[in-house]
């Protein structure tokens, strides 16, 4: 019978063992992931309520936060105490989990917010930019990408950096668009497209 030797196993099992053998030394409670949730929304109200009168977007608020916090809980020596406890047990959330949790509400929402009639208007405009107009700015990027920064990486490595970062968050580009006060029109083509 073949043993198993641990360069066989996979990532998310040597994580587990790793995690099992960690969580002897240290307990962490779950109610300091639900503090730090609770925490992360009076935040983000704050935030959009401060910044409503300014040209800030809010979301770019959060994201410096964001990284504040995990700059002092991982980045410094000191510690966030419970906060940062909660910070910890996020952070080593099974990623199948967060998207079995999150993506069927913003699906849901993006969905149910669709008006049939301006999609049957722009579709020749969203087939447009979800097909050649993210192989162009792909490839663009990917060629910047290359030709800018001393890496050496090779084409294909710069080629995925700029699929990834040429595909747009359409929720939060939708929720900037709404609070702009931009048409429907344009709001139903950036949904659309990937």
């Amino acid at each position: 019978m073949a043993t198993v030797t641990e360069w066989q196993l996979p990532y998310r099992i040597l994580g587990a063992e790793e995690e099992e053998e960690s969580s002897s030394s240290t307990t962490s409670d779950p109610t300091d992931a639900v503090a730090f949730v609770g925490m992360c929304l009076v935040l983000g109200i704050a935030c959009r309520h401060l910044l409503r009168g300014t040209r800030v977007p809010y979301t770019v608020a959060l994201l410096i936060l964001g990284v504040a916090l995990g700059s002092i809980e991982y980045g410094t020596h000191h510690q966030l105490g419970k906060i940062g406890e909660g910070i910890r047990i996020w952070a080593n959330i099974d990623p199948d989990l967060l998207l079995a949790v999150f993506l069927p509400a913003l699906l849901f929402e993006s969905s149910f917010s669709m008006e049939v009639h301006q999609i049957k208007r722009c579709m020749v405009q969203m087939i447009i930019l979800a097909g050649p107009g993210v192989l162009i700015s792909t490839f663009c990027l990917g060629s910047a990408l290359k030709l800018t920064f001393p890496y050496g990486w090779s084409w294909k490595t710069s080629l995925l950096l700029g699929g990834l970062l040429s595909a747009t968050d359409p929720v939060a580009v939708v929720a900037l668009l709404k609070e702009l006060g931009a048409s429907k029109k344009l709001s139903t083509k950036l949904r659309e497209n990937p």
